[in-house]
């Protein structure tokens, strides 16, 4: 019995020497993709000033800045809107992308514009042009007023949607 066990020691110690060895493990090189931009940030709001006064604030859930570029990416962001520091309208949108340096936004996705006077705008895809002040979008847009809906395709409109315009428009009156 002592023999016997001692032969399959044996046997044991003889794998491991000869095969252990072999079942070194490689050291494995993973390439690492840096992201394309220099920072993020989660839960933020910014504000910009004109002459003096706020302009327009920005928040969101998180915000993905190229510095290099001058963007950002922003996840769910909501601007409100401001005229010589009077609050007028909100625009939220799924996501956008900013350029840093110009106040440009280009909304992507499902798009809401809501002033103080109770109206609001829906579209998608909306780009907000900031020397001008203005909004605009080629695709669908649903605008909402007391008493009054206008569909149409394609529109252009300042911040508190007071001058409209908006194409191939058909008009549901209540």
């Amino acid at each position: 019995m002592f023999y016997k066990n001692c032969s399959i020691l044996s046997v044991i110690i003889v794998f491991s020497v000869f095969l252990l060895p072999s079942c070194k493990s490689k050291a494995t090189i993973v390439e690492e993709n840096l992201p394309a931009y220099d920072q993020k940030v989660e839960e933020f709001v910014v504000t910009r000033l004109f002459r003096g006064k706020i302009g327009m604030t920005l928040e969101g859930k998180s915000a993905v800045i190229d510095t290099k570029k001058s963007i950002a990416d922003l996840d769910h962001p909501v601007i409100k809107f401001y005229d010589e520091g009077n609050y007028v309208s909100d625009l939220i949108t799924e996501s956008a992308r900013i350029n840093t340096e110009t106040y440009d936004v280009k909304c992507n996705g499902k798009c809401l514009v809501k002033t103080v006077n109770g109206e609001s705008l829906q579209t998608t895809n909306l780009t907000y042009n900031s020397v001008d002040n203005l909004v605009y979008s080629n695709n669908n847009v649903k605008f909402t007023k007391p008493g009054e809906v206008v569909y149409g395709k394609g529109f252009e409109s300042d911040i508190r949607l007071n001058n409209i315009v908006i194409r191939n428009q058909r008009i549901l009156i209540d």
